[in-house]
């Protein structure tokens, strides 16, 4: 039986060149590829592959979120988490926990990038901005659009009319100068659609871009991100494997 034809959107290679025009004419079939049924379904078929991955704790993802090194996703102060030392020192505890949630962001996203691209729901060669996508300042981003996302369903409002991230702010975060041309933050905004981590509008003659959480991002954050960090965050106050051996000794 013949293959079906692939029929994604397809993302440039080289962003840095990509015009306004081009820019608005890609994040527009990026997004119509995000609300199709068959992306939506592939979307939620990553999720629990996702949340498993990093409950069993036993791998790394690579920087194309495949299956990695055999060893855990995360370690703190140079050891396992079940090795961790035991404390109640609150700065030591609130730095773990700042980077269990980081961490689980980092590796998580990236492998449920990977699992994405792996059926096919990804854009083509959306998956070679993975590893640009998942880093620290795309965490800080994903936290404010979040925020905003959570409030507006707690006030009964669309999350899509909202927006809590303009283009002045992501200059800002990536380090450019008030001013600077917008053709590399407009490649990032491209990039990160593609990737569906954001959802965003593009200016007209009265609006400013638009930017806000999407659907990958919403989904992560719901059932892989919230219960993984919960599932881990009681071995922060370490002593996990000293009790499991005292344990044992009974």
């Amino acid at each position: 039986m013949p293959k079906e034809p692939d029929t994604r959107p397809q993302i440039p290679m080289h962003l840095n060149t990509v015009m306004a025009d081009e820019a608005a004419d890609l994040i527009e079939k990026f997004k119509d590829w995000y609300c199709q049924p068959g992306t939506r379904a592939k979307v939620e078929e990553c999720v629990p592959r996702t949340r498993d991955f990093l409950l069993k704790y036993d791998h790394t993802p690579t920087i194309h979120g495949g299956i990695g090194e055999c060893e855990p996703w995360i370690r703190l102060e140079d050891v396992p988490l079940p090795d961790l030392d035991e404390t109640d020192d609150q700065m030591r505890l609130d730095l773990r926990f700042s980077a269990l949630r980081l961490k689980t962001f980092a590796e998580g996203a990236s492998r449920f990038l990977g699992i994405l691209n792996e059926i096919e729901g990804l854009p083509k060669n959306a998956n070679s901005y993975n590893d640009k996508s998942t880093n620290l300042a795309e965490w800080f981003l994903h936290e404010r659009l979040m925020r905003t996302y959570l409030q507006l369903v707690a006030d009964g409002k669309d999350p899509k009319d909202g927006s809590s991230v303009k283009l002045q702010d992501l200059l800002h975060t990536y380090l450019y100068q008030d001013g600077a041309q917008q053709g590399p933050i407009r490649a990032k905004v491209v990039q990160m659609v593609s990737l569906g981590l954001w959802d965003a509008d593009p200016p007209t003659n009265n609006r400013a871009w638009r930017i806000r959480a999407g659907i990958v991002a919403v989904r992560f954050h719901y059932d892989v991100f919230t219960p993984v960090v919960a599932k881990f965050k009681p071995y922060l106050t370490g002593g996990y494997s000293k009790r499991e051996a005292q344990a044992d000794d009974l």
